[in-house]
């Protein structure tokens, strides 16, 4: 029989395939279909993405491939099942985490129904980060990398661990975060201070293994550094309380300050660093949110388990115990992706599909430059391969005065109109409730070649 461990991997993975997880983990935004059209090319060319391929905005410039073994997984994935394939590898990673999590909590010797409880807090506390994007290979890295530093593994391993990383995600900055605390934790231990120093160093230099070297780190902190572009976009912006999905969060945040004020456990200078520096990354961003329930939880588990009673030491007991069933569930969670009937689309309530249809049918009429909505810029990648953007979901690379531009346009700000010409822009494809729209229908240059509940097309009129 499976343990506790193998069935929280096998629901977890199932109920992420069910709907509507597996739709929203692709629609949610258009990085999913981003990333598989980016991948794809590489497929297609057998080669790693060095130069824009996509854009009319920026084609032909320098491209930093921080993502892109992520994405070459992506592409095979999609081209063997579609978004329901992408869904399924998110799916995959994001179980095997969490299942992981469970069961290192259970194996350093922690009470069972407390790892249990503190996994599924963990699960409800990150859900609101789960799509099916490279972002998700940090997850589970991150959790490989502070069990490494704790447990006092090899430098070399982590610099195994630090290069798979920087070909995966460029969340890999995080793991220097993690080190570098337990780094300062360790000044008055000369033997793990050696090697954590080694470490640091021969971690620096695995980063450098990715096809662009050194600009790749430097990439990242310089898109960090810009405070218009991170405050732009919503994933970096701080949770609103609010909110139903602040929840489990809210929980987490619970449980971590009732244990601190009640069991006080025993932290090392490294760990206590860990804990308050990601509680404030969490509090900052929403998206260190899954970061810091995966970090923090082996560091609260210990008083939690010390804090249960006798009754369920007992019950503990009878649950747990060595088991070697993943066999089972991985023949069970084969058996379903295979029989299961799994049509996965984007909801055309919220998507372009009938305008891409409708710009697919008549392609004599659309043949000049197009301006998107950024959040469709990804699903356009894919829908309409044969039209370049203006912009999607690569902000990074498009860069601050790019977006601004956007910005300027979608805004209606003072140079909108310089700025649509200064791009030659033919037609315009943006959602419903756009007041780009509202100023276009007074201008007579301007007319209105399409519109649905979702999406309005505009097109300039020939001389």
């Amino acid at each position: 029989m499976p343990s506790l461990s193998q069935w929280l991997w096998l629901v977890l993975f199932l109920v992420l395939l069910a709907q509507p997880w597996r739709t929203m983990m692709v629609a949610s935004d258009g990085d999913a279909c981003m990333h598989w059209r980016v991948g794809d090319w590489m497929l297609e060319h057998k080669q790693i993405i060095r130069h824009d391929e996509f854009s009319y905005t920026r084609h032909g410039e320098q491209v930093i491939s921080k993502e892109w073994l992520s994405e070459l997984l992506f592409a095979a994935a999609g081209r063997a099942g579609g978004l329901f394939g992408l869904s399924a590898l998110a799916a995959l990673v994001i179980a095997t985490t969490f299942a992981l999590l469970h069961w290192r909590l259970v194996r350093d010797g922690n009470d069972l129904l407390v790892a249990t409880a503190l996994t599924l807090l963990a699960v409800w506390a990150a859900s609101m980060h789960w799509m099916a994007r490279p972002h998700v290979f940090s997850f589970l890295m991150l959790l490989l990398w502070h069990h490494c530093i704790r447990r006092g593994a090899s430098p070399w391993l982590l610099a195994v661990i630090m290069a798979a990383w920087v070909n995966l995600h460029g969340g890999f900055l995080a793991g220097f975060f993690v080190l570098g605390a337990y780094w300062i934790g360790s000044f008055r231990d000369a033997a793990q201070f050696r090697r954590l120093s080694l470490a640091l160093l021969l971690c620096a230099g695995a980063v450098l293994l990715n096809p662009n070297g050194w600009r790749l780190p430097w990439h990242n902190l310089q898109f960090l550094r810009s405070e218009f572009l991170v405050n732009w976009l919503a994933e970096y912006s701080s949770m609103d309380f609010q909110s139903r999905e602040a929840r489990g969060f809210i929980g987490w945040l619970a449980v971590l300050f009732v244990t601190l004020a009640w069991q006080r456990p025993r932290l090392t200078m490294g760990e206590s660093l860990v804990l308050v520096s990601w509680t404030a990354f969490a509090l900052y961003s929403r998206r260190n949110i899954p970061l810091m329930v995966i970090l923090t939880a082996p560091l609260i588990a210990p008083a939690l388990s010390k804090a249960v009673g006798e009754r369920w030491r007992a019950l503990s007991a009878r649950l747990g115990g060595t088991a070697r069933g993943w066999p089972v569930v991985a023949a069970l969670a084969l058996g379903v992706v295979v029989c299961m009937a799994h049509p996965t689309e984007l909801p055309r309530n919220r998507w372009p599909v009938a305008a891409v249809q409708y710009i697919r049918e008549h392609p004599a009429d659309f043949g000049g430059r197009m301006l998107n909505d950024y959040v469709w810029g990804g699903y356009l990648l894919k829908a309409l391969p044969e039209h370049h953007v203006f912009v999607d979901g690569r902000t990074d690379f498009y860069g601050e005065a790019l977006i601004r531009d956007y910005v300027a346009v979608t805004e209606l700000k003072t140079n909108w109109l310089a700025t649509l010409d200064r791009y030659d822009v033919q037609w315009t494809l943006l959602p419903r409730r756009s007041r780009l729209n509202q100023a276009l229908a007074e201008l007579p240059e301007w007319q209105r070649a399409y519109t649905d509940e979702v999406a309005v097309v505009y097109q300039r009129r020939l001389p």
